[in-house]
């Protein structure tokens, strides 16, 4: 009789044990882009049972194909995440249609859209400066919302990471104070790296540059760098010889000091212009896991700063 009692004992204690684990994990996310994942791994720490990333930093996140996986994964999420203002508008829709899950549906709770609580820098006035108040259009991402990449500037980031937590104690009221610490420590965290990162980036302030695409715009913005050439006249069109040949004609122009591109492109069009005009080229992550240093979005802007001034110290970063 001992032996059933304490076999009984055991089974109820690995049943709680089970009971309290599944209880501290109660939320499944689905990220659409690496950086969202990554945030809500910051905040929600303990409290998210999983996360699905749809993308990596080798895709075009706006150019992902729909797979079954991605389907049934979006069927069992409390959550979803992703970035808005038409970066997934190419496919995410077809998966909502498909996964067909309300609790993630627009305008539920279980749908948050990062994009919502920023202000988007217009992809109209996304424009390449040519100097003496001359400009032409480049880079922009032909997104009505504006320019959708908004993980480049940490300060987005802190005020995203706030709102997320409001929403994660709102699906998961019992999580509060996970959340909360969470995010408070995420925020202080980032503020101190972002000040820290403006007084080490000082010297690229005023720094003229080419870009393969406009994809950098809100780290450069908060950089105080300037774009001088965008190697792409049309978002996903490749540069003809005579683009080309303009840009590397703009280079001593313009003192433009190298060339960037994100770790998804591919740089030939670019390293045919540094080539030609003998500067650098520096690819930048882009998002986190773009370089092995941005394995989390603390390791993205310190990779990113970085690189960008090995680029102004004529230092070829790939």
């Amino acid at each position: 009789m001992k032996t059933i009692a304490k076999a009984l004992a055991g089974a109820a204690l690995l049943l709680s044990v089970a009971g309290t684990a599944a209880k501290a994990a109660p939320l499944d996310v689905f990220a659409c882009v690496p950086e969202w994942a990554s945030l809500v791994k910051a905040i929600g720490g303990e409290r998210i049972a999983n996360v699905t990333l749809a993308t990596s930093a080798l895709d075009n996140p706006e150019g992902m194909k729909p797979t079954p996986g991605l389907i049934a994964s979006l069927g069992k999420a409390n959550l979803i995440v992703c970035t808005g203002a038409g970066l997934e508008d190419g496919w995410l829709p077809s998966l909502l249609e498909r996964a067909n899950n309300p609790a993630i549906a627009k305008g539920k709770p279980g749908s948050f859209m990062a994009s919502e609580f920023v202000k988007l820098i217009e992809d109209e006035s996304d424009e390449v400066d040519h100097g003496h108040g001359q400009k032409s259009a480049g880079g922009g991402h032909m997104h009505g919302e504006g320019n959708p990449h908004i993980q480049g500037d940490p300060n987005n980031v802190r005020v995203i990471a706030g709102q997320l937590a409001k929403r994660l104690i709102a699906l998961d009221p019992e999580g509060k104070d996970v959340y909360t610490a969470n995010a408070k420590t995420f925020i202080n965290q980032l503020t101190a790296l972002t000040k820290e990162l403006q007084t080490k980036a000082a010297p690229l302030k005023g720094a003229s540059i080419a870009v393969q695409h406009g994809n950098s715009i809100y780290l450069l913005k908060w950089l105080g760098v300037r774009t001088a050439a965008t190697v792409e006249p049309e978002p996903g069109v490749a540069p003809g010889p005579a683009h080309l040949a303009e840009i590397i004609g703009d280079v001593p122009k313009q003192k433009i000091r190298f060339i960037v591109y994100a770790t998804y492109e591919d740089p030939a069009p670019s390293r045919f212009v540094a080539e030609k005009a003998k500067i650098p080229l520096v690819k930048l992550p882009f998002t986190v896991g773009g370089t092995p240093e941005a394995n989390d979005l603390f390791g993205l802007y310190k990779d990113s700063v970085d690189r960008l001034l090995d680029g102004l110290a004529g230092r070829e970063r790939s």
